[in-house]
Order: structure tokens, then sequence, then C-alpha cells
């Protein structure tokens, strides 16, 4: 059921030059976030904004690796999104960091292109129908929550690969047990926070992670 394999109910495209596929668990995933409005529309317009915002970030990792001459593709699935890259050629720990940067720093800029849309509509006053009001609004959320989520300090999110980049910068000793160590930590942390907020998705998510970090199972090619 959570397999991140080739399933004949993937969708696939190339964008920009790099294949993208989404499985079908990555809907599923978007739509039980979303479904607490218990309104379906609302429930699409989440879906499809969660869909774009996390495009948006897997683009930008996927196109920082082309510039630096790596073949990227992407994957949306259950656990959100992943950006492979053939990164062993002419690789280093601040090529490593910028890698990691750019996913949030593309939704980051997608949020300011939508709150600069959202204001100018607003300044020339024209009105904007409800379920558009809705879709400024998941952008607005999405592309703040998500991106900050993605920097915490924990592998393989981007805050993790930032730090296991500083890290190889540094020529720290045992910096793979350092960065492992403190994401197994503030991972489980944040899945026994979820716990007590009775959010199950991050509850599962990021115990998962932790065990990933603690067993050494996360795949060192994704972003």
């Amino acid at each position: 059921m959570f397999s991140a394999g080739p399933t004949p109910l993937d969708v696939t495209f190339v964008l920009f030059g790099i294949p993208v596929r989404v499985n079908p668990m990555f809907w599923l995933m978007a739509a039980a976030l979303g479904w607490g409005s218990g309104d379906l529309p609302l429930v699409l317009i989440w879906v499809w904004c969660v869909f774009f915002s996390v495009l948006i970030h897997e683009l930008g990792h996927a196109l920082t690796a082309e510039w630096f001459g790596w073949r990227s593709s992407i994957l949306l699935y259950f656990g959100g999104g992943l950006a492979f890259s053939d990164r062993y050629v002419n690789n280093t720990p601040g090529r490593s960091v910028i890698m990691s940067l750019m996913g949030p720093m593309a939704q980051f800029l997608l949020l300011g292109i939508v709150l600069i849309v959202l204001l100018a509509l607003r300044a020339f006053q024209i009105e904007i129908p409800p379920y558009a009001s809705t879709a400024f609004n998941y952008l607005i959320i999405i592309n703040i929550f998500w991106p900050i989520l993605n920097l915490l300090p924990i592998l393989p999110l981007d805050g993790g690969r930032i730090l296991q980049g500083l890290l190889d910068m540094f020529r720290i000793r045992r910096r793979s047990d350092i960065s492992r160590g403190i994401s197994v930590v503030l991972a489980a942390a944040v899945a026994v926070w979820c716990f007590s907020e009775n959010m199950p998705f991050g509850t599962i998510m990021f115990g998962l992670i932790a065990w990933q970090n603690a067993s050494g199972a996360f795949d060192s090619r994704a972003y």
C-alpha cells in the first residue's frame, strides 16, 4: 500500500526536461490531510494546491541538480516528494547545501508571488471568488508550513541535508553518526508532539523517519 514503486495508476510527465512520476498514494495523502473541511470542492482545491506546491519544491532541487550537470527525476508519493539525482560526479559539501536549500527557497519564492498577486488584486479592488480566495489561503499556508518543516535538521529532510553538508564542510569527526543521532532525537520528539496533538499522519511520518535514521535506511540520492 505504501510502496513508492511504479504502479499502473502512476501519472507521469516531463517538466523542463525532468521526468516526473506521481504515485497514486500522493493523491490519497493530500486528500487525507485536507479532509477535515468535509467539503469535496475544498478538498479538491487543497489537493491541487499541495500538488503544485510540492512539485515546485522538488523542481527547486531538480533544476539545481541539472544546473550542476546531474541528471534528475522527481517522485511524488505518500511521504510528499523526492528529487533524485546522479550527484556523485563533481559533488562538494557546498553544492549539497545549495541543493538542499533550493527546495524550500523555491517554495518561499512561490509564497512571495502568491502574496504579491493577492495584494495586487486587493489594491485594484478586484473581487476574488470564494474558491479562488480559498486557493490563495491554502497556497499561503502550505508554502509557509512545508518549507519550514523541511528545514528542521532531520535527515532526510532538507534541514538534515544542510546539517550533513555543513558537518562535511568543517570535516567534523563521526559526522554521519552526529547527523543521524540528531535526526533520531528530533524526529522522535516531533512524532511524540504530533501524537499529543492528535495528528496521526505526522506521528506516523516522523516515527518512520526516526526509524529510518536509526537503521540507516534512507536513500542518500534523494532530496
